[in-house]
């Protein structure tokens, strides 16, 4: 069997690592298909994989300066018939439908028309709070779900295989659950067996980089509810539009005056590995994942883990035996710490842009469903309310020990047990091992060769912005 692995870039991050992750679990099993090949927008800087071959006009591109779709499919046809000697077998094509580069999804949907096998592993979607993606598809939108029974999808969650196989429903394309791998964290070697100095006591570490959706302004509350902690982001932001706002939350938790540090792994020598050995604690606060893997990589580590849980993502490592019934859903905050015409209009504005990018119409009472949702009879989620509101209401907080003892009961920080931990990374090892996930992909490559081959239709794409375009779901650190 011949393979090619397709995306638009092979630089540090979440898919590259997963293509990475493929071919080390091939090797792992001893059976990987006969040759692959890796073919990529920019040059590869890794070294894990051995045959990856660069095709011009696949990397990123806007709408105004993406080459021709049918030139792309040629030069990707062309780059594996180099590669391989021949076509591939299966082709498996990583976030063709994001809206980071329409002519690879229109290239696609030419391959797919031609004939083609192809597995399609959308790991995040245009769909999703992400409408300059989606307006960036240009008219490949009605091109974006190719379906046949030589057509296979794969999904990292299972929110995210019922949204495929609701928009792919009463076609002939199976939808397959493909959660990420996770490999044995290495293990940290300090100089001479001491602590490193630079790294701050009691450290409940947030071991990601600060974007909007890592909602770093909840770390700001729990420092001000847990004062015996010191808490800290690990890096900062690499998208330059993000920076002001990272700023900003620097200055803010300089003056809000507890153990606070956004950024501590750029100002500290500790590698990676050693910072999180030397954290008393992980902590996850993030309101939105595609995968999650911030809830399984912890425990590999050996290390405990507390939070926030996401269980629209979290649900299938659960029913895999990971238990998270220790984390909570959301931190509700008083209402008296939000004026409720400043959270309503910063809702209207949100609705309005969001629903004006996707060509939708705002749903008459969209904005009171959105509120509604979001200023419970509970409280308020925290977690929803964008930078503005969240430092106001931060400020308040800091005023009044009731409502900071309330954040405690509902935080429930803490170190787990030994045997809790020992038990999730039990768990983390026999279902997301290197070796499972290799014998899942190359189960799915063996069902797609064996397919039949039919003419090819096209799902109706609007059927996914239904899913994710609710105003239930509205969360103001995700517009």
């Amino acid at each position: 069997m011949k393979i090619a692995l397709v995306h638009y870039h092979l630089q540090p991050g979440g898919v590259t690592r997963v293509i990475e992750n493929t071919i080390l679990a091939w090797d792992l099993n001893k059976s990987a298909p006969d040759q692959y090949v890796v073919l990529t927008g920019r040059e590869y800087p890794g070294k894990i994989l051995k045959n990856v071959k660069r095709v011009e006009g696949l990397d990123y591109a806007e709408l105004k300066d993406a080459i021709d779709p049918t030139v792309l499919k040629e030069k990707l046809e062309n780059a594996a018939r180099n590669a391989l000697g021949s076509l591939p077998d299966v082709w498996h094509i990583h976030n063709h439908s994001l809206g980071k580069n329409p002519a690879l999804t229109g290239a696609v949907a030419e391959l797919a028309q031609s004939g083609a096998r192809i597995l399609l592993q959308p790991h995040d979607f245009a769909e999703d709070g992400r409408p300059n993606n989606f307006s960036n598809l240009g008219s490949t939108k009605t091109r974006l779900y190719p379906t046949a029974p030589q057509i296979h999808y794969a999904a990292l969650n299972q929110r995210d295989q019922s949204f495929l196989q609701y928009t792919l429903k009463e076609t002939s394309s199976p939808v397959h659950l493909l959660a990420n791998a996770i490999p044995e964290a290495p293990q940290p070697t300090f100089k001479d067996g001491k602590v490193l100095r630079d790294v701050p006591e009691n450290l409940y570490l947030y071991p990601v980089r600060a974007v909007r959706r890592k909602n770093l302004g909840e770390l700001a509350l729990l420092s001000l509810a847990y004062p015996e902690f010191h808490f800290a982001n690990s890096l900062g932001p690499t998208n330059p539009n993000f920076q002001s706002v990272y700023d900003s939350w620097i200055k803010f938790g300089q003056e809000l005056g507890t153990q606070l540090t956004y950024g501590l792994g750029e100002q500290t020598e500790a590698s990676f590995p050693e910072l999180v050995q030397q954290a008393q604690s992980l902590i996850n606060v993030s309101v939105a994942e595609g995968f999650g893997l911030g809830f399984l990589e912890p425990w590999t580590f050996g290390q405990s883990l507390c939070g926030r849980n996401l269980p629209e993502i979290t649900s299938d490592f659960t029913e895999l035996g990971v238990n998270l019934d220790h984390l909570y859903n959301e931190i509700l905050i008083d209402p008296s710490l939000i004026e409720p015409d400043a959270l309503k209009s910063a809702i209207s504005v949100a609705l309005e842009k969001t629903y004006c990018q996707y060509g939708r119409s705002l749903p008459e009472n969209g904005v009171q469903q959105a509120f509604e949702s979001i200023s419970t009879p509970l409280g308020i989620k925290f977690g929803h309310l964008d930078e503005n509101l969240q430092r106001s209401a931060i400020e308040k907080a800091k005023r009044s020990d009731l409502i900071l003892q309330d954040i405690r009961k509902q935080a429930k920080l803490g170190v787990l047990e030994a045997e809790h931990i020992q038990n999730n990374r039990s768990a983390v090892t026999q279902n997301f091992s290197l070796e499972v996930y290799g014998q899942k992909v190359l189960r799915i490559y063996k069902e797609i060769e064996q397919s039949p081959t039919t003419t090819i239709e096209f799902s109706d794409n609007e059927r996914m912005v239904n899913k994710f375009l609710n105003p239930q779901r509205l969360n103001l650190l995700r517009v």
